[in-house]
């Protein structure tokens, strides 16, 4: 699930788009997401494809308590 819409509705940099995934989902954990927050949001989990397919990173962002 993407509240926010998804990279390519917010542009799509080439090798930035990782980083917006991460920075989404500290948002949520912080619950500093405005609009889009998922109400309890403790854990996200983001998945980046890059080149041919060949690059892929998966980041887990979360919150202690």
């Amino acid at each position: 699930m993407n509240p926010g819409g998804g990279l390519t509705g917010g542009g799509h940099p080439i090798g930035a788009t990782g980083v917006r995934m991460v920075l989404d989902a500290a948002k949520q954990v912080r619950g500093a997401a405005g609009d889009y927050q998922v109400e309890g949001a403790r854990t996200v989990a983001t998945l980046n494809l890059g080149g041919s397919g060949t690059t892929a990173v998966c980041t887990i962002v979360g919150r202690a308590g």
